[in-house]
């Protein structure tokens, strides 16, 4: 009986020690750590002084939750690579309600964790300048992980120098959710900038999302891979699902601006989702490489119910502004969408052949001859085209269906198989022209020729009634 009474005595105290809460009520200038179990609690805002690179708090700890209570954490300083929250190989970690603000290079990291909750976080503020490749500043990071949800968050004011920089970016990540989050006032001065992000993941949800004012730009920075203008984008990823998301105010200057872009994926849903303002060539040079409301570059997609509208590129190299896009892909299906003014000019905002098209829907265009690849089996059932220069394109499409289409007040209804070579280009700002020994400033020029067959359209509607 006496060894039972011991056992009874371990557990409890083990039980008290996960279940302990601790407040934190300071932190100093080389940070904290949790290395315990347990749940730690803020008494009350708090202003960090960081002495040099590093995070406020690392979390090392199984079994932890970090509650802000409604709390603020702030640094003094973007000076430095900092961080808020860091994370490594904790499981069954839950972090949650509070605000993160003027960090240098991460509100939120975490990697290798299981069981991973991130709710009702605020970061507010990333401000770096560190023009290297890999310099990539994120709102909320997770990499390597298993099994999370980002549930009811916000990143917003990011203002930064890099070769890139996301809102919320989740990598080699399996099994994730991120739900119900505000991504807003996105700024890389000089690189490329994305609101939701996902590499090399599977089994990822984005649902009821909402973003807005997402905007790159260019001074001088070719130590990057472009400067691309992007709200949602999933990259080499399986099993994704995009549901019921928002996209508006997708700024871009010498690359392209897309509100979404699905990149080398497969099996993926995109579906009731809006895209409303996506711009192109808005930089110094007037002149980007394309503008698109939904892209595909991606195999076994569905985009279901979805609408886009004012999509418009300045001077494109690409030749083409589009609703919905689709390259290098198979087996894609376009059903029930709906785009409306799409369109290509000039700087003074005159349309011309010679510029291009404002397209409804159809191929997405790059002069890089790994990416010339042509839309097989390609499926637009039931969607619409309207106000654009171009209602619907089957240019580099192979074996694919137009079913039930309306084109409404387009200036060309239908571009069918039978059309001329189309020349594109591609300079250093816009991913091209550079190699190891430098990059060129001169543009690169593509003519590509067509290979469209055996398209088939039936059920077209055309109406010049603009109503």
């Amino acid at each position: 009986m006496q060894i039972i009474r011991w056992l009874i005595l371990i557990c409890f105290a083990c039980t008290n020690a996960i279940n302990a809460t601790n407040t934190i009520t300071a932190i100093p200038a080389g940070g904290m750590v949790i290395s315990t179990p347990g749940t730690y609690v803020f008494e009350n805002d708090i202003t960090w002084s960081p002495s040099g690179d590093g995070q406020a708090i690392l979390i090392t700890a199984n079994n932890v939750v970090l509650d802000f209570k409604n709390h603020k954490l702030k640094s003094v300083s973007t000076s430095f690579k900092t961080s808020g929250i860091v994370a490594t190989s904790a499981a069954n970690l839950t972090i949650r309600n509070g605000t993160i603000a003027n960090m240098g290079f991460t509100g939120i990291q975490c990697s290798a964790c299981t069981q991973l909750l991130i709710k009702n976080v605020t970061v507010n503020g990333l401000n770096m300048e560190n023009t290297a490749v890999y310099t990539v500043p994120v709102g909320i990071l997770v990499t390597g992980s298993e099994i999370v949800s980002i549930n009811g968050c916000t990143v917003k004011n990011i203002n930064v120098k890099t070769g890139s920089t996301a809102g919320i970016q989740l990598t080699e990540t399996l099994t994730s959710k991120v739900l119900n989050c505000h991504v807003k006032n996105l700024l890389n001065r000089d690189g490329a900038c994305t609101g939701i992000g996902h590499l090399l993941c599977a089994d990822a949800m984005v649902k009821s999302c909402t973003l807005d004012r997402i905007k790159s730009e260019f001074i001088n920075n070719l130590n990057t891979e472009g400067h691309t203008a992007i709200g949602i984008i999933p990259v080499a990823s399986t099993g994704l699902r995009i549901i019921n998301c928002t996209v508006s105010n997708v700024t871009g200057c010498c690359d392209d601006a897309h509100g979404m872009s699905l990149f080398e994926c497969f099996n993926a849903v995109v579906k009731k989702c809006e895209v409303r303002n996506v711009l192109d060539g808005a930089g110094a040079a007037q002149t980007g490489a394309k503008a698109t409301g939904i892209e595909v570059y991606a195999s076994g997609v569905k985009v279901m119910d979805c609408f886009v509208k004012n999509i418009k590129a300045i001077n494109p190299q690409d030749k083409q502004a589009t609703g919905f896009s689709c390259a290098q892909s198979f087996g894609v299906q376009f059903i029930g969408c709906r785009a409306e003014k799409v369109s290509v000019v000039d700087q003074n905002g005159n349309q011309s052949a010679s510029l291009g098209y404002g397209t409804g829907f159809g191929w997405a265009p790059d002069p890089r001859p790994e990416f010339i690849v042509p839309a097989v089996n390609t499926l637009y059932k039931d969607c619409t085209a309207k106000t654009c220069q171009v209602g619907f394109d089957s240019w580099f499409h192979i074996d694919s269906n137009w079913e039930n289409i309306s084109s409404i007040c387009n200036g060309i209804p239908v571009l069918n198989e039978n059309q001329p070579p189309r020349t594109v280009s591609c300079n250093p700002c816009s991913e091209c022209g550079c190699t190891q020994t430098g990059c060129y400033p001169e543009p690169t020029t593509t003519t590509i020729n067509n290979v469209a067959q055996n398209n088939k359209f039936s059920n077209v509607h055309i109406s010049n009634v603009c109503r």
